[in-house]
């Protein structure tokens, strides 16, 4: 009988029941001052002594008597001879009453002119301004912050007690390897404890990571009744989900009770609560996107809820780019990239999966999709929550459409410069319209050198855009066997993405009758990406594919040559003046640039800057004389 998730809380609900169920734990500990900032003060802080403890002069001048200063003005100067030469922050002698500026003296030898009263008390800090002994510095439960230290050394302290939780992390799993191991196939390195680490102790937490526990149930079972004994709160990381080997709900029923198994969130949905020995243990799910999720919306609430100090945040508001639905009834948190275009700040999420961690390290921000709605279409205002320093995404640029490696070297070289290129994959004619729009700084475009295409840019009519060349690369036949054009009609063949030079190879193959549609695998449902064709072809399911000479290479495939295609960046002509876009174009005009693309492109062209409406870009056909060119037969 299939295991399913014994209730689903909302996230909401699921908060409310950690705090009521466990309204209060946590201890405290003394640390030095220089570590404190952040942390909050688990008792009210008193000033040792007085501060200052004398009166002090504020400025450098002269100490006075006020009283024989009387009547001084500047038709009437008087001289004295009765003063003392003070520094700011000496201390006054209790025979002067008044501080008068060095401005504002005229010395000569043992006596000065002034041509100003001073009245008592001028200039002079009093004993006790700043703060008296016994004076409240910082209360219970203030967070700790840069001038508190400052102030705490000065009244008496270089050490501090604060608020901490203990916290113990087990994982638990067959398939997991310790950080430093290369894993084998099937093996995953163990991460999951390595974030909460960091990520709690951030709020003050003490975090005590156990070694690694495979799925032995009595393993489980020892290690989490250790970890109870030891630690505030206790968390499982895997085994949380519905699989023959996730032990985790069991473990705890059967050592205590099960508050609940599966929250409605996205990701995260296999989080489970449970109470041993009056303590809480939270099982967290494997997948790491999914882990840090529960660890960020319920793991550090019910923490602040203890007493532990929030994380600072910031929240920015930006358009959507592209539709984003979402299922009613699961609180969603999407990733999202926000970059300034033309001075407003457009969003693009990433794509969504609990195991996909490189979108969370792309990613400055995420989206939180409440559960009683369905999303947004694009373009509409929504919240963002920034996982960077908001000042960043002024200096990221949001480039839509093909990828390709020029691309990539670029966002390499980008980031010398602090400069963040972020691209996100759509067909042509939509990443012309991002660009028309203006929800996009740039569109990144591969262009097929197979037929002469004038409506190539009709997308952006009304526009005065300019194309950037990157470089030219060469397309053909990737196999094991060096395959030409002539061997493909007793091969199978594997189908490229929709809208790539690889797709409209095949079309025109099919055309010209050189291969039969059967040949083609999963003719109405390609592969996503031109590396999956690769890997098609690696595998043995198919013989032969549509591929970039750099990536056959890269696999250790034969390659064979038919066509190439131009890779170029699109943006608007006013854009050129943005200075991360000048970044860019200095790169990629730059020498050194183009020694890096070498390796997989023809470089005649890189650097150049056109008109998108030139009659440039009607590429002449190599279709004349393809198949002579192409080898094979």
């Amino acid at each position: 009988m299939k295991k399913r998730y014994l209730s689903l809380q909302t996230l909401s609900a699921a908060l409310t029941i950690m705090k009521t169920a466990f309204p209060q734990s946590g201890g405290s500990v003394t640390i030095s001052i220089s570590e404190s900032e952040g942390r909050v003060a688990s008792e009210p802080i008193y000033a040792r002594y007085t501060v200052p403890d004398s009166p002090t002069a504020e400025m450098d001048g002269i100490a006075v008597k006020s009283s024989e200063t009387v009547g001084a003005g500047e038709q009437r100067p008087i001289s004295l001879s009765n003063f003392v030469r003070v520094d700011t922050g000496n201390i006054v002698p209790a025979a002067f009453d008044a501080v008068i500026m060095i401005e504002d003296v005229r010395l000569d030898g043992s006596s000065c002119a002034i041509r100003k009263a001073a009245r008592p008390g001028q200039h002079i800090r009093p004993p006790g301004q700043d703060v008296r002994k016994g004076d409240l510095i910082i209360p219970q439960g203030h967070q700790i912050r840069s001038s508190d230290i400052s102030a705490l050394a000065s009244y008496g302290y270089d050490e501090v007690a604060v608020k901490v939780v203990r916290v113990g992390i087990i994982p638990v799993g067959n398939e997991l390897v310790q950080i430093g191991t290369i894993p084998r196939p099937g093996q995953v390195i163990e991460t999951n404890s390595l974030f909460a680490s960091s990520f709690l102790s951030r709020l003050g937490a003490i975090c005590t990571t156990y070694d690694l526990v495979r799925d032995d149930p009595p393993l489980i079972e020892e290690t989490l009744q250790r970890a109870v004994s030891e630690q505030d709160l206790v968390l499982i990381s895997s085994g949380t989900s519905a699989g023959r080997h996730d032990y985790s709900a069991r473990t705890i029923m059967k050592l205590g009770r099960l508050l609940f198994h599966g929250v409605a969130m996205l990701p995260g949905k296999p989080a489970i609560l449970g109470e041993i020995g009056g303590k809480p243990v939270v099982g967290l799910p494997g997948y790491p996107v999914g882990s840090q999720t529960v660890l960020r919306e319920l793991v550090a609430p019910f923490l602040v809820s203890w007493g532990l100090a929030p994380l600072a945040g910031w929240i920015v508001r930006g358009r959507l780019a592209r539709d984003m639905p979402s299922e009613l009834g699961f609180d969603e948190y999407v990733p999202v990239t926000v970059g300034s275009v033309n001075g407003s700040s457009w969003i693009f999420p990433h794509p969504r999966g609990s195991g996909l961690q490189m979108n969370l390290v792309r990613a400055n921000g995420y989206l939180h999709i409440p559960l009683a709605s369905e999303g947004w279409e694009s373009g509409a205002w929504v919240n963002i929550h920034c996982t960077s320093l908001p000042h960043q995404i002024d200096r990221t640029l949001l480039c839509v459409g093909a990828k390709n490696p020029g691309i990539t070297q670029l966002a390499y070289a980008l980031a010398n410069r602090s400069v963040m290129l972020q691209s996100f994959y759509d067909l042509h004619s939509r990443a012309l319209h991002s660009l028309k729009n203006n929800s996009c700084n740039m569109v990144a475009l591969n262009i097929p050198g197979l037929e002469v295409n004038p409506g190539m840019f009709d997308g952006l009519k009304d526009v005065s855009a300019v194309a950037l060349h990157i470089g030219r690369m060469q397309v053909g036949i990737g196999s094991r066997t060096g395959a030409g054009i002539l061997d493909l009609a007793n091969m199978r063949i594997a189908n490229a993405p929709p809208g790539s030079t690889g797709r409209m190879v095949i079309d025109r193959l099919l055309t010209e009758q050189t291969i039969n549609p059967d040949q083609v695998l999963g003719n109405g449902n390609s592969v996503k990406t031109e590396a999956a064709v690769i890997s098609v072809v690696i595998n043995g399911r198919a013989d032969a594919g549509i591929c970039s000479a750099v990536l056959a290479r890269e696999a250790g495939l034969a390659f064979v040559p038919i066509t190439y295609e131009s890779h170029v960046l699109v943006a608007r002509n006013e854009s050129l003046e943005d200075e991360r876009i000048h970044s860019l174009l200095q790169i990629l005009q730059s020498p050194e640039f183009r020694d890096s693309l070498d390796y997989c492109y023809d470089t005649t062209l890189t650097g150049k800057v056109e008109e998108c409406n030139t009659g440039s870009w009607q590429e002449v056909s190599f279709l004349d004389n393809w198949i002579s060119d192409s080898g094979g037969g």
